[in-house]
């Protein structure tokens, strides 16, 4: 007689699982939004770092000591 008290209603099954289905589900976009905040934090330190070596480099080759002089024979003549 007690056999229909000791099962769960098929519905509140559902909801549990449900409900642990999507606590699972906002843990894994949590975690992967954070490791795409973080990748995209990584690749702008990178695109500035690279940036300003072109900016070096830039300056380098528009520098009037880039270039040789008739004085200095030991560069390159362009």
């Amino acid at each position: 007689m007690g056999d229909g008290m000791d099962k769960v209603p098929t519905d509140t099954f559902d909801t549990r699982q449900r409900a642990e289905w999507d606590r699972r589900l906002a843990e894994h976009m949590a975690s992967a939004t954070k490791s795409l905040r973080e990748e995209r934090d990584r690749l702008a330190k990178r695109l500035a770092e690279l940036e300003r070596q072109l900016a070096n480099l830039a300056a380098r080759l528009h520098s009037p000591s880039a270039f040789a002089t008739p004085s200095d024979p030991g560069r390159r003549q362009p």
